[in-house]
C-alpha cells in the first residue's frame, strides 16, 4: 500500500477513536455534574516544531481555538488546576527560526506563554533534516524572545536518540546542553525534551541528576496532575492540522494512544505472535518510539 494511503488510513482511525474518547469524556462529566460530583481538571501540552509563513494563518487559527477553549499557561508551571478548568501549554521543539518570525507574533497578540527547547550544538545552522530546510535560531535570535512570555529550554547538544547512545554520551548530551544555555543566556535551565521523544526509565533519573526540574516526553498524557510532575507528555501538532483534529488534541482526547503504543508492544514481544510473523520486523523497542514517526510529506515529528 502506498505509504500515504496507509498514513492518511491510520490518521483517519487515530482521529475517530480519540472523538469516541472525547464523546465518552463529555458524558463522563455531565453524569458528575448532574450527581454533583467535581469534574477533574485538564492539561494538554502541545509541541510544535517549525511554523512555516505560509502557514501562519492556520498556527493563529489554532492558538484562537485554544485561548477560546482552555487557559494557557507556561509549560513550567507549578499551578495547581481547578477542577473543571482547561488549560493548554505550547512548546517548540529545536528552536527554528521560524518560531521567533512566525509563531512569537501571533503568540505575543493572544499572551500566550511558550517553551523553545533549544539545540545548542546546532544554533545558527540548519540540521539537515529532510522538510525542515530551516535554520535553528542563532544566539542573538534567541535572546530576542521575550523573558516574559517565553521560557527556554534544553534539547540536548547534537538532538541524538539517547536510547541509541551510550550512558556518557546520554549523559553528557544532558549536561552539555543546559550548561552551555545557562552560560550562554545568563538564565536558569530547568526543562528538557527528549529528540524524537525517545527516552527509557533510566534516563529519567539522569535527568534529576542533571539539574533538571521537568523533562518531556511526546507520549500524549494529560499534563500536570501533580504540580510537582516531573515526567510530562505532550501531544504532537502540526499548523495543517485539521480544525476537528487540534480541538480533540487539546481536549486531550488522544490520551488513549500510549495504552496502545503499551498493548502494541506486548504483542510484538509475544512469542507465539513472533512465530507467526517471522522475524523480519524487530519488535517495538518501547512506547516512546512511537512517538517518532514520519509524515507523508517527509518531515519529522
Amino acid at each position: 500500500m502506498d505509504e500515504r494511503i496507509k498514513f492518511g488510513l491510520k490518521r483517519l482511525v487515530k482521529l475517530l477513536i480519540s472523538l469516541g474518547v472525547f464523546c465518552f469524556s463529555y458524558m463522563c462529566d455531565t453524569l458528575r455534574r448532574l450527581m454533583g460530583k467535581p469534574v477533574p481538571a485538564r492539561c494538554v501540552i502541545l509541541y510544535y516544531h517549525a511554523i512555516p509563513s505560509g502557514q501562519r494563518e492556520l498556527f493563529a487559527r489554532q492558538m484562537d481555538t485554544l485561548v477560546r477553549w482552555a487557559k494557557p499557561i507556561p509549560a513550567d508551571s507549578r499551578l495547581v488546576l481547578r477542577p473543571a478548568e482547561r488549560y493548554a501549554a505550547v512548546t517548540f521543539d529545536d528552536a527554528y527560526e521560524s518560531v521567533l518570525v512566525v509563531a512569537l507574533p501571533e503568540l505575543r497578540k493572544r499572551k500566550i506563554p511558550a517553551t523553545v527547547f533549544v539545540i545548542t550544538g546546532a544554533l545558527g545552522r540548519s540540521m539537515g533534516w529532510e522538510g525542515y530546510p530551516e535554520k535553528v535560531m542563532t544566539l542573538d535570535q534567541l535572546n530576542q524572545l521575550p523573558i516574559d512570555l517565553i521560557t527556554i529550554g534544553s534539547h540536548t547538544v547534537t538532538h541524538p536518540n539517547l536510547s541509541l547512545v551510550s550512558e556518557d554520551e546520554a549523559r553528557t548530551e544532558l549536561c552539555e546542553s543546559r550548561k552551555k544555555l545557562e552560560e550562554l543566556l545568563h538564565r536558569k535551565i530547568a526543562l528538557f525534551s527528549f529528540p524524537y521523544g525517545a527516552f527509557e526509565t533510566k534516563m529519567v533519573e539522569w535527568c534529576r541528576e542533571a539539574g533538571y526540574e521537568r523533562i518531556f516526553t511526546t507520549l500524549p498524557h494529560l499534563a500536570f496532575s501533580n504540580p510537582q510532575e516531573f515526567v510530562t507528555g505532550r501531544v504532537p501538532v502540526e499548523p495543517d492540522d485539521r480544525l476537528l483534529e487540534f480541538n480533540l488534541k487539546l481536549f486531550g482526547a488522544y490520551r488513549w494512544l500510549p495504552w496502545a503504543f503499551s498493548l502494541k508492544r506486548k504483542l510484538f514481544s509475544n512469542p507465539m505472535h513472533r512465530a507467526k510473523v517471522g522475524k523480519t520486523k524487530a519488535p517495538n523497542p518501547g512506547a516512546a518510539q512511537e512517538a517518532v514517526r514520519t509524515r507523508s510529506s517527509g518531515r519529522r515529528i
